[in-house]
This record gives structure tokens, sequence and C-alpha cells, in this order.
């Protein structure tokens, strides 16, 4: 698939969010509802054909993941075949996923880690009613939104996309760090199963470190898994509550039948734990954004002498045919991987296709999302602007100008004030050059 791409006549492809085993997650625009959504296509299970068996096991799942109905699952607003592979449209989140946060900043406050803990809790508890398993819970597939909610995606993959289908295909149905035993030994993944993954990310966001240890060689964590397992945290903080301890121990236990009953009984476990915990997720994923918004907009290289000296060097010439190139998703941008640069793929699709039009098309668009409050996709968008409007339209043209005041804007509201007063003034300085020249 190619950003632009339209996907069963229905939803346009902007933006690849990421890959994995189980196929690509595109940002999309829903062309009938006028909304943004988050389009999964599940190419590692192509090939399903129209009436086929797969196809109605596929739509029956989809229909099950469809009646969770809880603020901490993901809602699935659509599902279909586009060119035979199998396609979700999901709600698109904001924020970061927890293995970001915990990247970013390490081990978690007790209190922070027990709210997210709690929040994974009665999502499962909903999903289990409803007859639906994760099978795959890892930080990757728990979201954290700029509120300070925790929402659950990818519910269900394994089993939608068909076990037998996906095993075919050599795609390793989980993450060993966060895989339930008896999963690996290849039984029917369960109620217990979700739990010893919940259970291995509240390790995770506690010690900030991987339950099995370092990931170098998977055999290696494998092995572990199945031998000595997750170790227990006793003795190895004294600021986690001896009763979190317990309950953690409880939820890695090797044998499914020694975790608890059900997700609900470890929800109540956690919460009295988790008092304040919404609040420092929300200030810490708030201090993420705003590093990354910053990162992004210096991302513009300065030089000295006049402002937003763009160096043309630095961005190759469009080639033949890569213009209308997918570009590779930028990794996570955390704190101390220096700053972040447009991919070469990037530039030369944006510089190579950017004209005056386009760029204002692009503008509009990075502005409605700072109107709209989706401040994270706007520093995106207008990080990418800004430099290819530098170096196609000039520093003092009026379309490169409003693309920095709304990158001020938008740093503005992620709290990043200083910053956005330093390129307002850059801003203004190029403003007040042009009404002199007018003047003249």
């Amino acid at each position: 698939m190619t950003r632009g791409e339209l996907v069963d006549g229905r939803y346009r492809l902007t933006e690849l969010l990421g890959r994995g085993g189980m196929g690509e997650v595109y940002e999309a625009e829903d062309m009938q509802l006028g909304r943004r959504v988050a389009v999964k296509l599940l190419t590692s299970v192509g090939g399903m054909a129209p009436g086929g068996e797969e196809l109605d096991r596929f739509r029956r799942e989809a229909r099950a993941m469809a009646r969770i109905v809880h603020p901490g699952v993901i809602a699935l607003y659509d599902s279909g075949l586009h060119r035979r592979v199998a396609y979700l449209v999901m709600q698109l989140l904001d924020g970061r996923n927890l293995g970001h946060l915990v990247a970013a900043t390490g081990q978690l406050p007790v209190r922070a880690a027990c709210w997210i803990g709690l929040s994974m809790a009665d999502a499962l508890a909903a999903a289990h009613q409803a007859g639906v398993m994760h099978r795959d819970i890892k930080p990757s597939n728990v979201s954290l939104t700029r509120d300070g909610r925790v929402v659950l995606h990818d519910f269900g993959l394994a089993r939608l996309a068909g076990e037998q289908a996906i095993t075919a295909t050599g795609v390793v149905l989980g993450s060993p760090q966060f895989m339930a035993p008896e999963a690996m030994k290849g039984a029917r993944a369960d109620a217990a199963a979700d739990l010893y993954g919940l259970g291995a990310c509240m390790y995770f966001m506690l010690t900030g470190e991987s339950p099995l240890g370092p990931a170098v060689d998977v055999g290696a964590v494998v092995e572990r898994a199945l031998g000595p397992g997750i170790p227990s945290l006793v003795g190895r903080s004294p600021g986690i509550p001896p009763k979190l301890v317990r309950l953690i121990d409880w939820l890695c236990k090797q044998d499914p039948a020694g975790r608890p009953r059900g997700a609900a009984e470890v929800a109540e476990a956690l919460g009295a734990l988790s008092a304040g915990g919404q609040d420092v997720v929300r200030s810490s994923l708030a201090a993420l954004q705003r590093d990354e918004a910053v990162r992004l907009a210096r991302g513009v290289r300065l030089q000295k002498g006049p402002e937003y000296a763009w160096e043309e060097a630095a961005v190759p010439a469009p080639r033949t045919g890569d213009a209308t190139s997918a570009a590779e998703p930028a990794p996570p941008l955390l704190p101390g991987t220096g700053p972040p640069t447009l991919s070469d793929n990037t530039r030369r699709m944006v510089l190579g296709s950017m004209s005056r039009e386009t760029a204002l098309s692009r503008q509009r668009e990075a502005v409605n999302l700072v109107q709209r409050g989706e401040l994270e996709s706007a520093a995106r968008m207008l990080a990418a602007v800004v430099p290819v409007c530098v170096a196609r339209l000039g520093p003092d043209h009026p379309t490169t100008l409003t693309s920095q005041y709304w990158q001020a804007v938008c740093l503005a509201r992620l709290d990043a004030g200083r910053e956005a007063l330093e390129l307002l003034a850059r801003v203004n300085k190029y403003v007040d050059r042009r009404k002199g020249a007018a003047s003249d």
C-alpha cells in the first residue's frame, strides 16, 4: 500500500504510522464522514477470497470485537477487504504508547504504574466478559492519551486473522518478554494469558527493565520464560509496596491456574494504590510531547546570519520516480536520541512535489489539526512543511511565515512557551522586513 491510496473506495491513506508482524497501520481520512482514522492492513494474512471461509470468520471476529464498548478499548469502526487484504478501521489516538513513555522516563512512579495497570485490568474485564481475549498484551499495545487515559488496542488480532494462517506465514504471535509460558508451548491463550501480560507490563513499568532481561537472544528469553520465569520483585525496590509486589508475582505465575481468577479481581487490588496516578501520567506525557515538538521545530537547521536560513545543500534533489514513493516512518523521538531530521525519502517526496498551492494546502491541513487540538500530528506536519517552504518558497514568503507562526502556536499550546516566543520573534523580523520593503 502507498500513501494517498484509497482503501475500499473510502479511506485515503495519509501517513504510515508503523509496521509490525501482522501488517501496516496508516493514518487515513474517512472520505465519507470527513474524519481521521487509523487503518490497519493485515498484510501478513493476505489472499482472502471474497465469499471464502477465511473472510467469513474474519468478519465474525470483527463483529465480536466491535461489541466491546469500553473507554479503555479502542473503538472499531469498520472492517473489510481491499485487494484481497483484510483491513480494520479504528479510532485514531493521540499520545504515546507505554513503551515510548518508559523508554523516555525510565521506571514510573508507583501510583502512575498502578493507574495504568488498573485501567488495563478494567479494559480486559470488559473484553473477557464479551468473550474476546487480547492474546498479545505488551507495552506497544497500550496507548496513553493526552488526558492520561489508557487504551488497549490490537485486541484479538491472533484470532481475528486466524492463528493457523498466521503460523503458516511464520509470524510470531506476541512478544516473548510478555507472552504467557503456556502460549509459548502452543496452548490456546485465554484470560489467564492476558493477565500474565498485564503482570509483565507492571514489572516493566515499575523497574524500567524488560521482565526477562535483555532481549539480545530471543531463544535465551524463551528459555528464561519457561525456566526460572520472571524474577520476583521481593527486595528489588523498597519503594514498591509489599501488596503490589505480591500482586505482580501472582500475575506472573508460570502456571495459569495459579494466577488471579479474573481481571476484575486485579482491578480491585490496584484501586487503592492508583490515587492521583492519572495526573502523573498526564503530566509525564505532556512533557514528553512538548520536548518532542520542540525537537521537531528545531529540525530546521539554523545558521548564523538570517533567521531560518535553510541549508539547501542538505536537501537532496528529487530524483525521477521518487516524488510519489512512500516515506519511511520516523522512529519514536525520545530524549537523548539527537535532533530529529526528515528522512531522505521524505525530503525528496515533499520537495519534489511542493508548489505554492500544495504548500498552502498542507499548511491549511496543519492549521486545522491545531484548531482541533491534535497538536502532535500538527507538529509533525509543520516540521515537514516549514523547511521545505523555506527552501522552495524562501524564508520571507507568506506561506513560510504563516507556517512558522502556526508552529509557534502549536508549541505554545504544548506549554513550550519560551521556544514559541523565540520562533515568533524570528517570524516578526521577517514580517517587519517585508513591511519596510513595501514602504520603500
